[in-house]
């Protein structure tokens, strides 16, 4: 009986959540240089000017990915600023990085803001080979990765900031338990 009650409250919990790893695997390519603009919006979000897709692997850029063969390209110096294109709120949740043609270490930040206030930030160090940098707790509108000009991202992952849970009624909530009291006689009844 616990255990169906508890799945049942996970299962209203996270409704409203929408997780999403962005991969740039699944852009359609026409370039014959196997590098363009990202799309308007991708996947639900929106990437700022800086930011193009490159095939990684296929072409004569190969400096890898994590998966797949694209890779998200900072090509023009500067932030890659991604927000959701219904300018809603969302989570960070990580991401995969290298320097772009195995390029020396450097430090960078990944920033979140939310009504052009920061809401975290993270100092890292990106090397040559892609490696994981975890989420940050917090809803944001913008996320900011100033990791310093060329450098390659991978697996972005992103979920949008369920809505605020609904308050139940008195009346509902008296519903809720009554459901449960038939649910636990009905399981009586069939046991005896």
């Amino acid at each position: 009986m616990k255990s169906i009650l508890l799945a049942a409250l996970f299962s209203i919990a996270g409704l409203n959540a929408n997780a999403a790893v962005l991969s740039f695997d699944d852009i359609p390519t026409s370039s014959p240089n196997n590098v363009g603009d990202m799309p308007a919006a991708y996947k639900g979000f929106v990437f700022n000017e800086t930011s193009d897709w490159i095939d990684t692997v296929g072409s004569g850029w190969n400096y890898g990915t994590h998966s797949g063969e694209f890779v998200l390209l900072n090509n023009n110096g500067g932030p890659i600023i991604v927000t959701a294109a219904d300018a809603s709120d969302f989570t960070f949740d990580g991401v995969w990085a290298e320097t772009w043609a195995f390029a020396a270490s450097r430090s960078g930040t990944i920033s979140g803001f939310n009504n052009g206030a920061q809401v975290w930030s993270q100092q890292i160090v990106i090397a040559p080979s892609f490696a994981f940098f975890s989420g940050m707790a917090g809803k944001i509108d913008q996320l900011q990765l100033n990791l310093g000009d060329f450098f390659l991202i991978d697996d972005l992952a992103l979920s949008s900031a369920p809505a605020a849970a609904a308050i139940p009624e008195p009346g509902s909530l008296a519903l809720l338990g009554l459901g449960v009291a038939g649910l636990a006689a009905a399981r009586r009844r069939k046991r005896a």
